[in-house]
C-alpha cells in the first residue's frame, strides 16, 4: 500500500482535533481554536514516525512520549499536577478513539490498513473518517452527560481551600447555573464571599489591573440580577466536602465578586466533583 504524506498528516490532524475537543467536553475546559488547530497539527507531525526504521524501538517510543507532552502542553498548558491529569485524559480518549474506528472498519467496511511504528494508516475516503471520528465523539460526549446527572444538587457542602498559608472552610451551594470558567486555562470558578477569603486571598488581588498580582485575572459575569467582575485566582489546595464527609479534591479557580451580597460562602458547579 503506498502511504502518502499528505493524507497521513491530514487525517492524523483532524482525528488529533476531535481527540482534543473529546477531552475538553469531558473535562469541562474551553480552549482555544488557535491551540487546538495547533496541537492537532502537532498530532499529524507526529504520525509522520510511521517512517521511521521500525526496529528503533527506543526512539518511536521517546517520539510518542514526547508527541503526547508537547500536544497537552499546547491544548491545555503546563500546570503541575493538572498537567498530568491532561495527559491521562488524552491517552484514555486516544484509546477510546481508536477502538471505535477498529470496529467500524472491521465490521461495516472493507480494511486496507498499515500499522507501522505504533501508526495507523488508513486506506479510506474522508466520510468514514468523519462518521468514526463523530461517532467516538459523540460516544464521550454522551457519557460526560450520564456523569453529569450524578451531581448532587440536594446535598450541602463545604469548601476547604488553603493558600498563603492560611485556610478556610466555607459553606457552598452547588448551582448548575454557575457556569463561569477562565479563558486561558479553562479551569472552573468557585465563586467565594470575600469577607470569608481574607485568610487566603493575596495582596493586591482587587488593584491588579493596575498593579502586577501573579496569577490574578479579572473575568466579566453577568447574571439575571446583573453583571460585573470577579477576581480569580489559583489556591494551593481546594476541597469540597458533601455532607456524608466524601471529599473531592478540585482543579479550580477561586474568584471573588468584591460587590456580592450572595448568602452562601461559595458557589460551585456540581460538575466539577464528577
Amino acid at each position: 500500500m503506498i502511504v502518502y504524506v499528505d493524507v497521513l498528516f491530514l487525517i492524523n490532524l483532524y482525528v488529533t482535533y476531535f481527540e482534543l475537543l473529546a477531552v475538553c467536553a469531558f473535562t469541562h475546559k474551553r480552549v482555544s481554536t488557535k491551540r487546538m488547530i495547533a496541537a492537532s497539527a502537532a498530532g499529524g507531525a507526529a504520525a509522520l514516525a510511521i517512517f521511521l526504521p521500525p526496529d528503533n524501538v527506543l526512539l518511536l517510543a521517546v517520539i510518542k512520549i514526547a508527541a503526547c507532552l508537547i500536544i497537552t502542553l499546547i491544548a491545555f498548558g503546563f500546570g503541575g499536577r493538572r498537567f498530568i491529569k491532561n495527559i491521562m485524559w488524552l491517552m484514555l480518549v486516544s484509546v477510546v478513539f481508536a477502538g471505535v474506528m477498529l470496529a467500524v472498519y472491521l465490521f461495516f467496511a472493507p480494511m486496507k490498513m498499515l500499522y507501522i511504528n505504533g501508526t495507523v494508516y488508513f486506506d479510506i475516503n474522508l466520510l468514514t473518517i468523519i462518521i468514526c471520528t463523530s461517532a467516538a465523539y459523540f460516544l464521550i460526549k454522551l457519557v460526560r452527560r450520564l456523569l453529569d446527572k450524578n451531581g448532587r444538587l440536594d446535598l450541602s457542602y463545604k469548601v476547604r481551600i488553603e493558600n498563603l498559608g492560611g485556610a478556610v472552610t466555607l459553606s457552598a451551594l452547588p448551582d448548575s447555573g454557575n457556569g463561569l470558567v477562565d479563558w486561558f486555562s479553562g479551569l472552573p470558578v468557585i465563586i467565594c464571599r470575600k469577607s470569608a477569603c481574607e485568610d487566603i486571598t493575596p495582596r493586591g488581588l482587587f488593584n491588579c489591573l493596575s498593579e502586577y498580582v501573579k496569577g490574578a485575572r479579572v473575568l466579566p459575569y453577568s447574571t439575571v440580577g446583573g453583571s460585573g467582575c470577579v477576581y480569580t485566582f489559583r489556591a494551593e489546595s481546594i476541597i469540597i466536602i458533601d455532607e456524608k464527609g466524601k471529599e473531592y479534591r478540585v482543579d479550580a479557580l477561586v474568584g471573588i465578586c468584591p460587590e456580592s451580597t450572595q448568602e452562601y460562602d461559595a458557589i460551585f458547579n456540581p460538575k466539577i466533583l464528577v
